[in-house]
């Protein structure tokens, strides 16, 4: 998959995400953040917020971002 298609694969994922959703871990540049939820996309900025286990805000570029781990 080219990197055109994984960004917008992502920001489409990321549009249909509900605030609150649980996620294990956001990999950014390859790098693995550790996150507890999903809390909202600027589709306009392309920026996603997720919260950490720990009550910080994870901001990332839609861009950047390889793989969501979503809980089931």
């Amino acid at each position: 998959m080219s990197d055109n298609n994984r960004t917008t694969a992502i920001r489409e994922l990321l549009k249909t995400l509900d605030p609150g959703t649980d996620v294990n871990e956001v990999f950014v540049n390859g790098v693995s953040e550790p996150a507890d939820y999903f809390a909202s996309f600027d589709s306009d900025s392309n920026l996603a917020y997720f919260v950490q286990n720990d009550g910080d805000l994870l901001v990332a570029d839609a861009r950047r971002i390889d793989m969501i781990e979503i809980d089931t």
